[in-house]
């Protein structure tokens, strides 16, 4: 296999030492970067390394520990080392892996600066295609899974993105309107004029039976929007990125009869943040106040996190048809194909905000919700 830039792109940063850097200093930078072992220079050229081995072994025989610690590296240094030519291909960085017993080797141009470090595991799954970042994002959308580094991306799109704030928000309003229709039909077969009571402002902001009209409405609201998201395609797209992302984070091959045994639930849940946002509306829209503003803000925050884990399973997924599963996977694919190319690229920080996704989801809703108080007087913005 040959490659354009040759191992550039598997290159990774690292500190380099000083022969009178001290041996804490190194051992402390070696498990920073969990390198087993880093480069040492002089004159600006790399004379060799020190080992996490050559740190141990000095500590082992040590009388004062501290004293060690506070000498300088250069008993330790290893000076028959082997530097890599970051021009070479990948497989001839194979071959010097295969020749050498290192798991990693300094990287140089060519006119011998140093450029980084190279590591085996990492040429072994650039040689194998199964370079994986080591954490995914992710969302749910109507056209599909869409999954991001940070840096690349895969799956659905903007346009994807942008529908799946449409979807939420259409949500949002159709929670409303069919309380609204419920409260209507209520009050013809009663006679009881529910819109009179929550036409004005709750007598306290504790719980009490004058108020039950708006407390049952509020929470009737949160409860049908729950529904709809469960019963929406985004609930199976969903639970298709979590296990998705759970069988690129665990290291598992992207085909249907690993990624279906993976969990729906994921601790990091973009999507779940979402719904949260949609709780969010309701309660301020249903309690305009500033206290309904603080207590949406305690039950987003402090609730959520609590009851996270229950709402995934039992409200934002549900298991996901084979072609759901099969748009997760397609993402996945593609995502980890780009990785390939560019695993250690550094986006911007507005590219990283972008890939995200969040600014094209909060357009579509706020695009929704706009309008929905621009035609049926629905107020929420």
């Amino acid at each position: 296999m040959t490659s354009p830039n040759g191992i550039a792109q598997l290159v990774k940063n690292c500190p380099v030492l000083s022969l009178r850097d001290t041996v804490r200093r190194a051992a402390s930078l070696l498990r920073a970067t969990g390198a087993s072992r880093l480069p040492v220079r002089k004159n600006d050229s790399i004379v060799g390394t020190v080992s996490e081995r050559s740190v141990a072994s000095v500590l082992a025989e040590a009388g004062n520990v501290d004293e060690v610690l506070d000498m300088p590296v250069e008993p330790l240094v290893e000076y028959d080392v082997t530097l890599v030519d970051i021009r070479v291909d990948p497989q001839e960085a194979a071959r010097i892996f295969a020749a050498s017993e290192e798991d990693v080797v300094p990287v140089v141009d060519n006119h011998g600066a140093f450029r980084g470090l190279l590591y085996r595991r990492d040429l072994l799954a650039y040689l194998t295609k199964n370079l994986r970042p080591p954490m995914v994002a992710g969302m749910a959308t109507p056209l599909g899974v869409y999954l991001t580094t940070g840096a690349v991306s895969g799956g659905t799109g903007n346009a994807g993105l942008f529908l799946s704030g449409v979807s939420l928000s259409v949500m949002i309003i159709l929670s409303a309107v069919m309380v609204d229709l419920l409260q209507r039909g209520f009050s013809m077969l009663t006679g009881i004029d529910v819109a009179r009571l929550l036409a004005s402002p709750p007598l306290t902001y504790t719980p009490n039976i004058y108020d039950i009209a708006f407390y049952l409405t509020t929470a009737l609201t949160i409860v049908v929007f729950f529904v709809l998201m469960r019963v929406s395609p985004l609930a199976g797209y969903h639970a298709a990125e979590h296990m998705t992302v759970h069988a690129i984070e665990s290291g598992e091959v992207l085909d249907p009869e690993f990624v279906g045994r993976m969990p729906r639930v994921h601790p990091r849940c973009g999507t779940n943040l979402l719904a949260a946002a949609g709780v969010f509306v309701i309660l301020t829209t249903k309690m305009s106040s500033s206290v309904g503003v603080l207590l949406a803000l305690v039950v987003v925050v402090i609730g959520w996190r609590a009851v996270g884990s229950w709402l995934q399973y039992f409200v934002t997924t549900k298991e996901p048809s084979a072609r759901q599963l099969a748009s997760g996977i397609a993402a996945g694919r593609q995502l980890l194909d780009r990785y390939q190319q560019e695993p250690n690229r550094i986006p911007s920080p507005f590219e990283r905000i972008w890939n995200i996704g969040f600014l094209q989801t909060a357009a579509g809703m706020v695009t929704v919700l706009y309008l929905a108080q621009l035609v049926m007087g629905y107020s929420v913005l």
